[in-house]
């Protein structure tokens, strides 16, 4: 999903269907992020897919296109937040 997210770009959270524009990037643990201007939230700017924010009527099919891409982002198991590997050191720290 390596798409490019520049501060006024309106941009989709595929996880959840949260939409907005971009108000500010920041770069945090190696990662950049993004603030929605619809939530004040930071999101990963690697995990967000560009939107069509709805400010007049628009066509039923793109609509239901839309509503179709929503679905399908939502239920692909593909979330680099699982994907990645812990960091381990073959070494046994725990309790028990």
């Amino acid at each position: 999903m390596s798409t490019v997210v520049d501060i006024g770009s309106s941009v989709r959270y595929p996880r959840t269907g949260t939409t907005g524009t971009v108000v500010r990037i920041e770069e945090r643990s190696g990662h950049s992020f993004a603030e929605l201007d619809s939530t004040g939230m930071l999101y990963r700017t690697d995990l967000l897919v560009p939107a069509i924010l709805i400010e007049k009527v628009v066509r039923t099919e793109d609509l239901k296109e839309e509503l179709r891409q929503v679905e399908k982002e939502r239920s692909d198991p593909r979330d680099q937040s699982f994907q990645e590997l812990p960091n381990l050191d073959s070494a046994c720290n725990g309790a028990g």
